[in-house]
C-alpha cells in the first residue's frame, strides 16, 4: 500500500510516470482493440526490450566496459523471487471471502428494505448509475478513475488547506441535509417474533 501512495504522490517521478503512462497506455489500447491483441503486442513489446538490453549488454562487455554490464536492470528482475508463499494466499483467501460474505449480507439487508433510508440512497445510487453508465462505458470509466488516482493526490497535497475548508463546509451541509431526512422518514424497527 505505501508502494501505491508514494507512486500517487509521485515521489519518484520516473517511476510514477512508467508506472502511469504504461497502464494508461494499455487502458487506451483496450478501449480500441482486442485484450488477446494488446496482451499479446504487450508481451511482444517486453520480449523486444529483454533482448535490446541483453544485447546491449553484450556489446558493452565486448567493448571491455564491464562497468556499464554490472547496472544491468535485469539482474534485479532476475533476483526477484517469483514464487507465491501458500500461506499468503491463504490470509488473502479468508479475507476475500470475509468481504464478499459482508457485501451480501449488505446487499440482502438494502434489497429487502430493512432500513428504509439506506435502501433510498441504495435506490438512488443505482438510479444515478444508469445515467453514468449510458453517458460512458465501462472502459472510459476506467480511465478516468486511473487519470484521478494520479492526479488528484497530488492536487490535493498541494492545496490541502483550501480544500480541507472547502471539504468542511460541505460535509456539514450533508450532515444538515441528511438529519433533516431523517426527521422525515421513518426508520422501521426490526419486528420482533414473539414464541
Amino acid at each position: 500500500m505505501t508502494a501505491f501512495c508514494s507512486l500517487v504522490y509521485w515521489e519518484n517521478p520516473i517511476m510514477s510516470g512508467v508506472v502511469f503512462g504504461s497502464v494508461l497506455a494499455s487502458l487506451i489500447s483496450l478501449s480500441y482493440y482486442s485484450l488477446i491483441y494488446v496482451c499479446s503486442n504487450l508481451a511482444l513489446l517486453m520480449l523486444l526490450a529483454v533482448l535490446g538490453m541483453k544485447l546491449f549488454t553484450k556489446v558493452v562487455v565486448m567493448l571491455g566496459k564491464n562497468e556499464l554490464a554490472e547496472s544491468c536492470p535485469l539482474d534485479q528482475v532476475a533476483a526477484m523471487p517469483v514464487e507465491i508463499p501458500t500461506d499468503n494466499l491463504e490470509v488473502y483467501s479468508k479475507q476475500m471471502a470475509e468481504k464478499i460474505n459482508l457485501g451480501l449480507a449488505e446487499l440482502r439487508r438494502l434489497l429487502l428494505v430493512e432500513n428504509m433510508v439506506d435502501t433510498v440512497k441504495f435506490g438512488l445510487s443505482l438510479w444515478f448509475l444508469t445515467y453514468i453508465g449510458a453517458w460512458f462505458n465501462a472502459m472510459t470509466l476506467i480511465i478516468l478513475a486511473w487519470l484521478a488516482a494520479f492526479s488528484l493526490p497530488k492536487v490535493y497535497l498541494m492545496n490541502q488547506a483550501k480544500a480541507d475548508e472547502i471539504l468542511g463546509k460541505v460535509m456539514v451541509q450533508v450532515e444538515e441535509i441528511k438529519s433533516k431526512v431523517m426527521a422525515v422518514v421513518p426508520v422501521k424497527a426490526p419486528v420482533k417474533k414473539e414464541e
